[in-house]
């Protein structure tokens, strides 16, 4: 290669170097040194930088690739990614500069703030100290490094997703608790999550109830899919359910991310090709005001609604309001989802 820029100086350290934090969002990269990039040019999603905690705040632990999560203090630094986030009861925050930077979650994505919910609390602030390059001088963007396009070969016959009305409405416990009683009757469970941001959450929560394979769009390199076209989100879908046919399963599980209103949630159960290929719905909802609304949605996109669950169920007035508008099932998502997984099952054999 050529000499190094003056803008670049090179890091004497791999991915399993201990100087720094690696977030969990480098997990996916292969195990290489990397040159430290000086310029200011603006940042992209996907991005990778080395960072500064300036002021701890809300994140005051960052998960690693190792999954371990490490307490971080001010002045550390930690190799994480630019991205966008989307969360009602959290914060929105944005790929924006290299400016007013902050920990956006504890997998290690960073960006500019926005907003965010009045009981958030002070956001952990970090600062810039340089992108991450290659040995070629290339800016190492992990959208750009591992995703790779593919048309699903076929279609999936028993692709059941799980969506809400809104953020913490329990869709990742009804997700879990279906895949956990669907695999204890031997049936093969692919689980994923298409949409969210970086998370180790998710993974490890379906990975614990024994999906036979578990994968996420930051497997694709994406640290968020908050802010992507439309065209990437359905690219992201059909090879994630190219991938997860490999693995011959009896039914996917999929999770999309927040509630029916947000930007991607609504591409996504809007699109015909979604539509089409998906077997049925299940609503995770935190009232029976959001669950009738939210029903109303879907099926005016054309789903089907296996049932409805998620926190409205820990309310019995809430299921006596929904039941007395609507003839869809409500039915329990905590301690067991067998009641989920039976109502699936006659779904799909009906």
């Amino acid at each position: 290669m050529q000499g190094l820029q003056s803008s670049e100086t090179r890091l004497q350290l791999g991915i399993d170097d201990e100087t720094f934090k690696w977030s969990w969002a480098c997990r996916i990269l292969g195990r290489f040194n990397y040159n430290l990039d000086m310029s200011t040019d603006a940042p992209r999603a996907g991005d990778l930088g080395l960072f500064r905690v300036k002021n701890i705040g809300y994140h005051s632990t960052i998960v690693c690739t190792n999954n371990k999560k490490l307490r971080i203090y001010d002045g550390d630094q930690f190799v994480g990614v630019f991205g966008n986030r989307y969360a009602t009861d959290a914060l929105e925050g944005e790929v924006i500069s290299l400016e007013n930077l902050s920990l956006l979650t504890a997998a290690g994505m960073a960006g500019t703030v926005k907003s965010k919910h009045r009981g958030f609390g002070k956001t952990t602030d970090v600062e810039f100290v340089g992108y991450l390059s290659d040995d070629d001088g290339r800016r190492v963007n992990l959208k750009e490094l591992k995703f790779q396009k593919t048309d699903a070969v076929a279609k999936p016959k028993n692709l059941v997703i799980v969506v809400g009305t809104g953020m913490n409405s329990g869709k990742t416990t009804s997700a879990r608790l279906l895949i956990k009683s669907l695999s204890d009757r031997k049936l093969r469970v692919a689980a994923c999550k298409l949409t969210g941001s970086v998370s180790n959450r998710d993974q490890d929560e379906m990975r614990s109830a024994a999906a036979a394979i578990t994968i996420d769009f930051s497997d694709y390199g994406f640290p968020s899919t908050y802010l992507c076209p439309r065209q990437e989100l359905l690219d992201l879908f059909n090879t994630m359910i190219s991938d997860l046919l490999k693995a011959d399963p009896d039914i996917i599980v999929m999770e999309i991310a927040d509630g029916v209103l947000q930007r991607e949630t609504a591409m996504l159960i809007e699109d015909p090709s979604i539509k089409d290929v998906t077997r049925g719905i299940i609503l995770s909802a935190d009232s029976s005001t959001s669950a009738l609304y939210a029903t109303e949605v879907l099926k005016k996109a054309g789903h089907s609604i296996v049932a409805v669950t998620g926190s409205i169920t820990s309310a019995p007035l809430f299921v006596k309001e929904f039941k007395q508008s609507s003839d869809i099932p409500v039915l329990p998502s905590f301690k067991s989802g067998d009641k989920l997984a039976d109502a699936v099952i006659r779904f799909i054999n009906g």
